[in-house]
C-alpha cells in the first residue's frame, strides 16, 4: 500500500479517514491541520504538522485535501509548491462511476453511495459526497464541492469553485457559473450567472 496524508482534520477529513481504511489500497499516515497542535491524536492517527510544514517533506507523498470549503482548498493548493507531493483521485469502492469513459481530475473525491453515469467529467480537487447522483453529460469544473444526498441531472455545466448544499437539485440543461452557492433543498431550475448564491424552490439569486 502507498502512503498517504490528509490536510484537514475537521468532520470531513475525518469521513475521508474512514473511506481510506475502506478502501483498503493506501496508508494513512496522519493529518496535516493549521488549526491543530502536531501530536494531537484524530481517529487514531496523529496530526503530523501544518499545511507549510508538507514543502519541506523530502520524500514522495500522496496527499488529499478533505476540506469541504471551495476557496479554503483552492488557496491550499496554490500554497504547496513541493513537487514531491501528488494529488491522487480517491474513489470509494461502495461509488459508481459509470462509464470508463468518464474522467476524474486529479485529488477529486468521491465518497459511498455516489452513482455517475456517462459522458461525465470532474475537474481537479471535486469533492462529489455521499448518495449524490450525476446525470449524463455533466461537467463540473475545478474545486466544486457537492454535499449529500445532490442530485445533477444530464447536460448540466457547474463551474469552478462552486458549492452545492445537501439535498440541492440542478435540473436539466442548467449551467451555474464560477462561485456559486446552492443552499440546502433547492431547485435549480435555469441558469445562472457567476457568483449567485440560490435559495428555494425554485431556486432564486439572494
Amino acid at each position: 500500500m502507498n502512503d498517504l496524508v490528509i490536510i484537514g482534520a475537521g468532520g470531513f477529513g475525518r469521513e475521508t479517514a474512514l473511506m481510506i481504511d475502506q478502501m483498503h489500497s493506501w496508508k494513512l499516515l496522519g493529518f496535516y491541520d493549521d488549526g491543530l497542535r502536531p501530536g494531537t491524536m484524530v481517529e487514531g492517527k496523529e496530526v503530523m504538522g501544518n499545511v507549510k510544514s508538507l514543502n519541506e517533506m523530502k520524500q514522495d507523498m500522496a496527499v488529499v485535501i478533505a476540506i469541504a470549503d471551495p476557496l479554503a482548498r483552492k488557496k491550499i493548493v496554490a500554497s504547496l509548491t513541493n513537487k514531491r507531493l501528488t494529488f491522487p483521485a480517491l474513489i470509494h469502492p461502495k461509488a459508481m462511476t459509470g462509464r470508463a469513459t468518464n474522467t476524474v481530475g486529479q485529488g477529486s473525491v468521491i465518497t459511498a453511495g455516489v452513482i455517475m453515469t456517462t459522458g461525465i467529467t470532474l475537474g481537479d480537487f471535486v469533492i462529489v459526497n455521499l448518495a449524490t447522483t450525476v446525470g449524463h453529460d455533466v461537467h463540473i469544473e475545478d474545486f466544486t464541492s457537492i454535499m449529500p444526498q445532490c442530485s445533477i441531472s444530464g447536460n448540466v455545466k457547474i463551474g469552478k469553485g462552486c458549492f452545492l448544499g445537501s439535498g440541492s437539485r440542478i435540473l436539466q440543461g442548467v449551467t451555474l457559473g464560477d462561485h456559486s452557492m446552492v443552499g440546502a433543498g433547492a431547485v435549480v431550475t435555469k441558469s445562472f450567472e457567476a457568483n449567485s448564491r440560490l435559495l428555494g424552490i425554485p431556486a432564486i439569486n439572494k
